[in-house]
């Protein structure tokens, strides 16, 4: 079993394909992600829809607690909870590679 997830509104694909991940670093904090249920609903009915971005309210509930999270997208709401429950890294990620433009034009500049 992992961690349950409900609600009015589907999650997106990417947070569902991170849940692995969550269900990790939750286990790697000494958390149970078998008692947590996560819900995603509207948060408020916008008078003008077309004015502003969608609102989400993400609920977690562990036992008896329950905190209320609003967010516009779901990854969001994961980076907002992977932090709530302590998984920040304290170093940068790592460089990324140059992409073949950045060799190429390095390659054809003239020496200095």
């Amino acid at each position: 079993m992992s961690i349950s997830l409900q609600g009015t509104v589907a999650f997106e694909p990417e947070f569902v394909g991170n849940l692995n991940l969550l269900t990790r670093t939750m286990i790697a904090h000494g958390l149970d992600p078998d008692v947590f249920v996560i819900s995603k609903d509207i948060a408020s009915a916008p008078t003008l829809p077309f004015v502003g971005p969608m609102l989400y309210d993400y609920i977690v509930v562990s036992g008896g607690d329950e905190f209320v999270v609003t967010e516009t997208c779901d990854q969001l709401f994961l980076e907002h909870f992977l932090h709530h429950i302590g998984d920040v890294a304290d170093e940068a990620p790592p460089p990324v590679a140059p992409g073949m433009f950045a060799r190429l034009s390095r390659w054809m500049s003239p020496a200095v």
